[in-house]
């Protein structure tokens, strides 16, 4: 059998498949229902997002507040597989674009846009909530995100006494790599992952977190001001609960509920989303990935587990503060309870709701083989000695990389950028060695396009390196937090 045999041998085989299905139609639109796609088996979307549309125009209302007495606006069964969709974390305030006055001026007070509270049926409080991270992934048509550094008047960052100036960079999206025009030359596959997840407060644990971060605040400028508040210059000390800007899901907008007596009342006392707690939340943990598994403290009938903040990469220590690949996303998640579970949680702290989560990191994840290391010790920029204190060791190690990477054509603002969002990890390594806490921070040479490790001899740094592309740079000073949507 020749070619031309051959091929009309195989056009008459799909001339003769398309006149049985023809005759056949229902028996074969049976089975091709079978081989091709099992509707039954399609995760059901719960909640759904528009990136398009404002926070407060989606037909899911979200919210951005931690309260008991924000309602749930979906629920789901034990064992249930379900999507959730998210927005980015500004609700849209960034632009894909190649001006960072959007960061400059970015209104802080309505950030952390979550897709929730989630009621799981049967969830009580004292059970603790296994929460299964199956899939995660970015929403079609909005494959971008960005990495930034506010402005040091407006949310200021991990280094902002060396950069108070707002920057950006945006990211391009390709299924699990990701490049920027803002910092050429790097490439790496990302580890998506949700900043924010957690189940509600009770009652009682919202006074606590409102009480002890309104001391934290109120001890600042006085004799019981933390050592560290002078080596960190991140202001303000907590943001406490403050009702512009709130969004409280079924209950509204605060540009609408502004003289809502009974909306006001929750919103007074509603906890911002800023930092990681007992509930789990803004831990912006990059291992919360595919295949994770993560048990959360029940305070509330239901769980009422909310989300969002989600990252196509982070590394360790999101520095930058507006710091991973920040994108609207999704996740697909099983939740499963164990009666009377949080018994297992360690109590430390005054008071048995004083726990924390734990998590199983799931297996996969980027894959390196070589890294650079630097360290960092407990001496700060001024040569004054601290006391086994990670957070300054942490901070020299963060420096030593910027200033190291700067030989090799990239702006200090592109490193620091980049340390927020590539694979990198951070440790600490010693703390017991006295006086000194002893942090490292690794980064993935294969990262670049070029090799970063010292080069046997200097003539090539000698002769000095040109910075081909920066960062998106705002001028310093002034800015004026402002969403110009509302």
């Amino acid at each position: 059998m020749n070619r031309n045999d051959r091929r009309n041998k195989k056009n008459t085989h799909a001339i003769d498949i398309l006149i049985v299905c023809s005759h056949f139609l229902p028996q074969v639109t049976r089975k091709t229902s079978l081989l091709v796609v099992n509707k039954s088996n399609m995760v059901k979307t719960i909640i759904s997002v528009d990136p398009k549309k404002l926070p407060w125009q989606q037909e899911t209302p979200l919210h951005n507040r931690w309260h008991p007495d924000i309602p749930p606006v979906a629920s789901v069964k034990e064992g249930e597989v379900f999507r959730v969709e998210c927005v980015d974390w500004t609700g849209g305030q960034i632009k894909n674009d190649d001006n960072s006055d959007d960061v400059k001026n970015v209104d802080l007070s309505q950030v952390h846009y979550l897709s929730g509270p989630i009621t799981v049926e049967g969830a009580e409080p004292g059970d603790l909530l296994k929460v299964e991270f199956l899939n995660l992934g970015t929403l079609d048509g909005d494959e971008w995100g960005f990495t930034g550094s506010f402005a040091k008047e407006n949310g200021g960052g991990f280094l902002t006494d060396h950069f108070p100036c707002a920057s950006k960079a945006c990211w391009d999206l390709e299924g699990i790599y990701c490049s920027s025009r803002h910092i050429p030359g790097v490439r790496f596959a990302g580890l998506i992952h949700p900043g924010l997840i957690g189940t509600a407060p009770s009652a009682e644990l919202l006074r606590m977190w409102n009480e002890r971060e309104a001391t934290l605040v109120a001890e600042e400028g006085t004799d019981k001001e933390k050592t560290l508040c002078g080596c960190l210059h991140t202001r303000p000390l907590a943001c406490l609960p403050e009702a512009k800007g709130a969004m409280l899901g079924k209950l509204g907008h605060f540009k609408d509920k502004q003289e809502d007596s009974e909306w006001l009342a929750i919103a007074n006392e509603a906890a911002r989303t800023v930092p990681g707690r007992e509930n789990g939340g803004n831990c912006d943990i990059k291992n919360l990935s595919r295949g994770c598994k993560v048990y959360f403290p029940v305070f509330c009938p239901g769980a009422l587990l909310s989300m969002g903040d989600m990252h196509f990469s982070q590394g360790d220590g999101e520095v930058s503060f507006c710091g991973a690949i920040e994108m609207s996303g999704f996740l697909e998640l099983k939740c499963s309870i164990i009666k009377g579970g949080m018994k297992m949680l360690p109590v430390v702290g005054p008071s048995p709701l004083s726990v924390n989560p734990i998590f199983e990191i799931g297996p996969l994840e980027p894959r390196y083989s070589e890294w650079l290391v630097f360290e960092g010790v407990s001496v700060d920029e001024k040569g004054v000695q601290h006391y086994l204190d990670a957070t300054i060791a942490y901070k020299r190690a963060v420096l030593n990389c910027i200033k190291y990477l700067c030989q090799f054509g990239y702006s200090e603002e592109q490193v620091y950028l980049m340390l927020s969002c590539i694979p990198c990890e951070g440790r600490i390594s010693g703390i017991v060695d006295v006086p000194n806490a002893v942090a490292t921070l690794a980064i993935p040479l294969a990262i670049f396009d070029q090799d970063v490790r010292p080069p046997k001899t200097l003539e090539a740094l000698a002769a000095g390196v040109k910075i081909v592309q920066n960062v998106c740079m705002s001028t310093e000073g002034g800015a004026v937090p402002l969403d110009p949507r509302l």
